[in-house]
């Protein structure tokens, strides 16, 4: 997916290089993302406390941390094996809820990919914001653009069971027909 998306060594260079951007503003990122999700009573109701029904501050506090605990390893991007782990794993805990909230169900995945326009989205606002130099910033925000989808593709296979496109068989010749 890398390679299908164009995210290259320079790429994730500006994703590294923005690191100390995003850090700075983690903290109102994770709290715009979870406010956001509050405004609608689908993603509302997963930070509902079960016996009064009002938000569970300490749950959102927990999934902000998280966010951030994400943030920094998407900064610290390294490709090896344990990255796609961590993904698939975060896909997996949305997409099959623990068992005393499985009445809920699943979190949809198209919040899953939603949030992850939120994100993109507040993370080139930033980066327009913070990076003085228009080029730079539009280079960064679109480097960013390209890991989250990367990242985005993992998260989703916790979702989705696919056939997997068999390999391409060479045409026979004319001569072989």
């Amino acid at each position: 997916m890398m390679e299908f998306v164009g995210l290259t060594d320079d790429d994730v260079k500006l994703v590294r290089d923005s690191g100390s951007i995003l850090a700075d503003h983690a903290v109102e990122l994770t709290e715009a993302i979870y406010r956001h999700f509050l405004e609608f009573p689908e993603t509302r109701a997963f930070f509902l406390d079960e016996a009064t029904g009002e938000v569970d501050l300490d749950r959102i506090e927990r999934r902000r941390h998280s966010l951030t605990r994400w943030l920094r390893n998407s900064i610290e991007f390294r490709v090896d094996e344990d990255l796609p782990v961590f993904l698939l794993a975060i896909g997996i805990v949305h997409s099959h809820p623990a068992a005393h909230r499985e009445h809920l169900g699943s979190i949809p995945m198209r919040f899953m990919i939603g949030a992850m326009s939120l994100t993109q989205t507040a993370v080139s606002g930033l980066l327009k914001d913070e990076i003085p130099d228009a080029e730079t910033a539009w280079r960064t925000a679109e480097a960013w653009n390209k890991l989250l989808m990367v990242q985005l593709d993992v998260l989703v296979a916790g979702y989705v069971t696919e056939r997997p496109i068999p390999p391409r068989q060479e045409s026979p010749s004319a001569s072989q027909v």
